[in-house]
């Protein structure tokens, strides 16, 4: 790295740039996921919607083909909910930094994670009932 491509300015205001940097890299992974969910539902979704075309499920296994198409749908509205939630949580965490009173979301982690263990249950509720 040549003198003339360091970083200038204070340290202070070069911690500001990193905050910023990785708030945008958790935007970013927030993205990734939203793409995720988004593309795995619809793959379901459309899968489940093949194989009734196909015929290839007979008709005990159609309940089965019908929750399978209602998860494909609940994962494309969680991946929208995300990336909204993403970029909201993005805006708000960036003016934080810039007035210096960012502060983790605690409440943020907590709601997240009890959705997820919910949702993680009722998927494996629906496959072991089986």
């Amino acid at each position: 790295m040549s003198t003339s491509q360091l970083p200038t300015g204070t340290p202070e205001s070069r911690a500001g740039v990193r905050d910023h940097l990785a708030n945008e890299r958790t935007y970013l992974a927030n993205l990734r996921t939203a793409i995720a969910l988004v593309s795995f539902g619809i793959t379901i979704n459309r899968f489940s919607l093949f194989l009734l075309e196909k015929q290839l499920l007979n008709r005990a296994q159609l309940t089965l083909l019908d929750h399978a198409e209602s998860l494909g749908i609940v994962m494309v509205f969680a991946g929208m909910a995300l990336l909204l939630w993403g970029g909201i949580h993005f805006e708000i965490t960036s003016k934080q930094i810039d007035t210096g009173t960012f502060r983790p979301s605690k409440r943020a982690i907590a709601v997240i994670t009890t959705v997820v263990l919910i949702l993680s249950a009722v998927s494996l509720y629906w496959l072991f009932q089986r």
